[in-house]
């Protein structure tokens, strides 16, 4: 019985000192793409964990990951290609990932067409998955940003997510879509002043040289 007990202790310590050094990763990773806002060390750190012998798993989240810090250094070609052709067997739970990040590139990248028709085939799991609160938003942006282009421009939920945005990277976006709002409305110091807070707010991110480029 003190063997059962014993062994007991050592599997439930190696499950806890696993769960720590992953959630310890995550923060380290969320640490420099979101607070020190550099997604190409991101990408690097995650270059680094996939040399790492590991999972077929944990192969594909990790190159998940990696895509959301190329999206954000603005490298669309390397999110789809590595998404389109690259990645099979997607766990069900990180498929609004790989979903967000290739419809997102996409549409960022002029491929409106091929976008549409990703969200027609996502818009069933994006169903599934809205009312988790870890999607919610990721899910709300997508929508928004596909609306936008389909022509409704929905002003109320950007000036939302300018406020209470996840991180200042998905603020960034909100004052980016609203600046192009503004823009089409010929409300030039308006859109002047949300590319400003999109350039602030998404610096060293791909939104920080749009911004620029719109302003």
């Amino acid at each position: 019985m003190e063997y059962v007990v014993f062994f007991m202790i050592l599997f439930l310590s190696a499950i806890f000192l696993k769960s720590k050094k992953q959630i310890d990763q995550i923060n380290k990773l969320n640490n420099l793409l979101f607070i020190k806002k550099d997604p190409g060390s991101y990408v690097k750190a995650l270059d680094k964990i996939l040399e790492r012998k590991q999972s077929p798993k944990n192969i594909i989240i990790n190159v998940l990951q990696k895509t959301t810090g190329l999206f954000y250094m603005g490298k669309f070609d390397e999110v789809i290609n590595i998404l389109t052709n690259d990645l099979k067997n997607v766990p069900k739970n990180w498929e609004p990932i790989y979903y967000q990040n290739l419809i997102l590139s996409l549409y960022f990248k002029g491929e409106n067409q091929k976008a549409h028709e990703n969200m027609k085939k996502a818009k069933s799991m994006f169903e599934e998955f809205k009312n988790n609160n870890y999607y919610t938003e990721m899910i709300e942006i997508v929508y928004a940003v596909s609306d936008y282009f389909n022509g409704k421009k929905n002003k109320d939920y950007f000036s939302e997510l300018c406020k209470n945005g996840a991180n200042d990277y998905r603020k960034a976006m909100g004052h980016y879509f609203l600046g192009l709002i503004f823009k089409s409305e010929n409300n030039k110091g308006e859109s002047v002043a949300q590319f400003n807070l999109t350039a602030e707010l998404g610096k060293g991110s791909f939104l920080e040289e749009l911004s620029r480029k719109n302003s």
